[in-house]
């Protein structure tokens, strides 16, 4: 479990990396400073996808640990929460035609789901694990 523990982290990264560039990526196109283009639905897919294996591999090492203690739990709930926000924005983003709309629909999802994430992963300790 100590190896996807590993993963699980290191997966964590690369999705806040991914978000990073997609707030900037997103907030150029909001601003009329870069044209929308195909990464656009790329950094969505990437982000929530990331997010979404992330989730996978702590649901496995929650159940393979048999550890339900409470922080665990409001890790996983809170986190779950913030996935999903995610990915009622992107679906949200999806129908919008208008690239700054969509820009700004991306941005939000990013952001929210972010700072919902932030939270559920100071149950168990913050980002410096």
């Amino acid at each position: 479990m100590e190896f996807l523990g590993g993963i699980h982290g290191l997966v964590r990264w690369l999705a806040v990396i991914v978000a990073v560039v997609a707030v900037v990526r997103f907030a150029l196109v909001m601003a009329g400073k870069a044209q929308p283009s195909g990464m656009d639905r790329g950094l969505s897919s990437g982000y929530t996808g990331l997010l979404d294996l992330n989730v996978l591999l702590g649901v496995i090492i929650i159940i393979g640990l048999g550890e339900w203690e409470v922080v665990q739990i409001e890790h996983a709930v809170t986190n779950v929460v913030g996935v999903g926000v995610a990915h009622i924005f992107t679906q949200r983003a999806k129908k919008i035609e208008d690239p700054k709309i969509k820009a700004r629909t991306n941005l939000l999802g990013v952001v929210i789901s972010l700072a919902i994430i932030v939270v559920g992963v100071m149950f168990v300790g913050g980002w410096a694990r």
